[in-house]
């Protein structure tokens, strides 16, 4: 199928108006010397044999059809050298530069950034390689850019299946969205009065069992992000992080719980966070889509001892999987996704950008992702470490992602410096992680 599925096209089209873009961040040791030139002609080569990197976004004339995938050529414009040696703190500047140099997704839909070499890097003896992986968002959600990168980086060389791609959608399409269109609404309709009558009962057992996180008054986090950027990344053993051998995610949640409450003046009781959570493969019956996740709001509980809270947001993780799986959720999803291609469009394009809500779920948004064993390289290097940075929006001025290689977690902060004081912040939130 050559269509975009309606969670990948939303997704294009939230890209035309904000900056979505996906950065994958993998450091490894510089082991011998070795030019970027030729590393990049290495990684060129592997990106030949990768069908899924040959893909851009046809978009259907008045978005009255979906967009389709179309084939495209790998280029040497897709490969960017970011000479060194450089500082750390020069690198994170670099790449926090990139994070609003946003894709033109009809022309290519990833670009890989090389930079170094870098000196002091963490957990580098010497010098080292740092790869930036920017993925369109709707090409891949944050597992299938650990997917990419694993494809591009790993120790054997992977050949791939052909990937889904046709000709851009031409009159016929769009006429055929054209006329299909009455019929979509209806059955979104239809679907959507099924999804609400039963969502009611859902919602009412789910509440009773655990909660979820209702919407709160907007914190001084939830600001609109303006076009500069700041990352900072802690790095650490996951043994270290977990906390009564609560997962990564669940254990920097709960650490998190004692920096945002306590020093961004925000109360116990409204302290939480946006969770992006992922769904199972085959979990729903719609097509799937190559984005397949969900956001949760996740109450922190800054108020309760370490162990208890650590348990409270287990909870209600594991209660927000549920929740997301219950038959009135899952026809939510089938009735939007019945929806014709022009309106999930113009729904897009009515979504300010620019004016931040009176009430959000979460102060941040927070993404986790376990990359998989540390057994990548780049030129005879091996891996250190991994980091990724949610965008920014009208909603949130400081994200913060969790990402994990082997044993070894790193712990984002993205920032709009405007609207956050990260130098007050990062060692706050350094030393919670490593209490």
């Amino acid at each position: 199928m050559t269509e975009l599925a309606p969670q990948d096209a939303d997704m294009f089209w939230r890209a035309q108006y904000s900056a979505t873009d996906q950065f994958a961040l993998y450091c490894f040791a510089a082991e011998r010397d070795c030019a970027a030139a030729e590393i990049l002609s290495a990684l060129r080569a592997r990106a030949d044999r990768l069908p899924r990197l040959h893909l851009r976004v046809a978009p259907a004339r008045h978005d009255l059809a979906f967009p389709r995938w179309c084939a495209a050529p790998v280029v040497d414009a897709q490969f960017r050298h970011h000479p060194g040696p450089q500082s750390w703190d020069d690198c994170r500047a670099a790449v926090a530069g990139l994070l609003t140099d946003r894709l033109d997704a009809t022309a290519h839909t990833w670009r890989l950034h090389l930079v170094g070499p870098v000196e002091g890097v963490p957990r580098a003896a010497g010098l080292a390689w740092v790869v930036v992986l920017q993925v369109s968002h709707a090409l891949a959600d944050g597992r299938g850019v650990a997917d990419l990168a694993r494809a591009l980086l790993g120790p054997e060389p992977v050949d791939e299946p052909p990937s889904p791609a046709g000709p851009p959608p031409g009159l016929l399409a769009v006429v055929g969205g054209a006329v299909a269109a009455p019929a979509r609404v209806a059955a979104g309709m239809a679907l959507g009065i099924g999804a609400w009558r039963r969502s009611a009962v859902d919602s009412a057992a789910a509440d009773a069992a655990e909660p979820g996180s209702p919407a709160t008054a907007a914190t001084v986090l939830n600001r609109v992000a303006g076009d500069r950027r700041r990352i900072d990344v802690v790095v650490a053993d996951a043994s270290a992080l977990r906390i009564d051998g609560a997962t990564v995610t669940v254990s920097v949640l709960a650490r998190l719980a004692e920096v945002l409450g306590r020093n961004l003046g925000i109360d116990d009781t409204t302290s939480a966070v946006e969770l992006t959570v992922g769904r199972e493969p085959g979990s729903d019956r719609q097509r799937q889509g190559r984005n397949n996740f969900h956001n949760a709001g996740i109450r922190l509980h800054p108020e309760l001892a370490r162990a208890q809270r650590v348990r409270a947001i287990d909870a209600q993780i594991r209660a927000a999987r549920e929740r997301d799986q219950t038959a009135g959720r899952r026809l939510e999803r089938r009735a939007a996704a019945a929806t014709p291609a022009v309106l999930r469009a113009l729904a897009v394009r009515l979504t300010p950008t620019d004016v931040a809500p009176a009430a959000v779920v979460g102060a941040t948004v927070v993404s986790s992702v376990h990359r998989g064993p540390a057994d990548l390289t780049l030129a005879g290097g091996a891996v250190l470490f991994t980091a990724g940075f949610p965008a920014l929006s009208a909603a949130h001025a400081m994200t913060i992602g969790v990402h994990a290689i082997g044993g070894v977690v790193a712990v984002s902060i993205t920032t709009d410096p405007d609207a956050v004081d990260a130098d007050c912040l990062v060692p706050l939130l350094a030393a919670a992680l490593d209490g």
